[in-house]
């Protein structure tokens, strides 16, 4: 794999005279990718300079999640870098022949920063920070939502990246064949009877869909998990691979979720300003209600339940025999009773 690497950059630095590649190691992070992090030491005028980098790669066809594609997420990635403030890591470029990785894969900047989000919370040793990363982070996600869609995505490659049908000529088209989708792909990953909750779910967007508001391009998977700070502000929003067009409560809506998967406070943050959804509306000058988050919660557990349960049920089907589905299965189950809260089920704690 470091040779693989090696090559790559002595396509995109060809005035390089000498490229190593030192420290080689997967990490955790990614939607399904495989992620490694490595150093190159690269030389050039007789001056070495040291490069930080991330290496992703599409894990082999049968393993994957959710598909997406590498040569979109680069395109994505540049153009936020270049035409907008918002704090990403620059793509080097991505190689779509598997002879070379093994599979799809890109290469980025290693962004400075700490990871480790749950250390500004809970009385975490970077707690002193909180206020000013997420204000920030608030920010962020502002720019991303008010910037025009073909600002940022001039090709339409965002319009439907994962080929699902999904339409945005309006609000309207795009709710309806999103739910259209959810719809269509149970029958697909209705293996167990505890999925009929996932179906009550579609029925129960269909009925209360809320007003419209335009669509924008959004994170797509916006969590604790997926941000960068240093010195106070956040420093890489990170792994762009769901990103695409939609509704911008949609990224709210998960991080209301995922703050309570990972028992962090981003949405009780800025306290000054009075929490994330206040601060947001302030600087949009909108009006989103806390109802409107717990639809788009239900809306985006949905996006993400289609792909991980389809992918326990191929294995639950025996179409392969991976353990990998069993422990996505144990790590979803969670999102069960947090559906059934957002649908007022009776006996579901508040």
């Amino acid at each position: 794999m470091e040779q693989s690497i090696v090559t790559f950059l002595e396509r995109i630095l060809p005035d390089a005279t000498s490229i190593v590649v030192e420290d080689f190691q997967q990490i955790a992070g990614g939607f399904s990718r495989e992620t490694f992090k490595c150093d190159a030491r690269v030389t050039r005028s007789d001056k070495e300079e040291k490069m930080p980098l991330i290496l992703r790669k599409d894990p082999p066809d049968v393993e994957a999640i959710l598909h997406t594609d590498r040569a979109v997420e680069h395109n994505l990635i540049e153009s936020l870098r270049l035409r907008t403030t918002i704090p990403v890591s620059q793509s080097y470029g991505y190689e779509m022949d598997p002879k070379h990785f093994g599979e799809p894969a890109m290469i980025i900047e290693r962004a400075s920063g700490s990871g480790q989000t749950s250390a500004l919370f809970n009385g975490g040793s970077d707690e002193d920070q909180a206020e000013s990363v997420i204000k920030h982070l608030c920010e962020v996600l502002v720019e991303l939502h008010k910037c025009p869609i073909n600002k940022i995505d001039p090709n339409g490659e965002l319009s439907d990246p994962f080929h699902r049908g999904i339409k945005i000529d309006s609000w309207d088209s795009f709710m309806d064949s999103t739910i259209e989708f959810f719809e269509s792909s149970y029958p697909t990953f209705n293996f167990d009877p505890i999925l009929m909750i996932a179906l009550d779910a579609i029925y129960t967007l269909r009925r209360n869909k809320p007003r419209a508001m335009p669509l924008a391009i959004v994170h797509g998977d916006f969590n604790p998990a997926n941000f960068l700070y240093k010195d106070g502000q956040v420093s890489a929003l990170i792994d762009w691979e769901a990103s695409r067009v939609g509704d911008p409560r949609e990224d709210l809506g998960w991080m209301v979720l995922m703050d309570v998967v990972s028992n962090t406070h981003v949405m009780d943050y800025p306290k000054k300003e009075g929490g994330f959804l206040s601060y947001y509306n302030k600087l949009t000058g909108g009006d989103i209600t806390p109802e409107e988050l717990g639809y788009f919660t239900l809306f985006g557990t949905m996006q993400i339940a289609v792909p991980v349960q389809q992918f326990v049920s191929r294995r639950a089907n025996k179409e392969y025999m991976l353990l990998l589905p069993y422990y996505v299965a144990q790590s979803s189950m969670g999102a069960f009773p947090a559906m059934a809260q957002l649908m007022g089920y009776a006996g579901v704690p508040a």
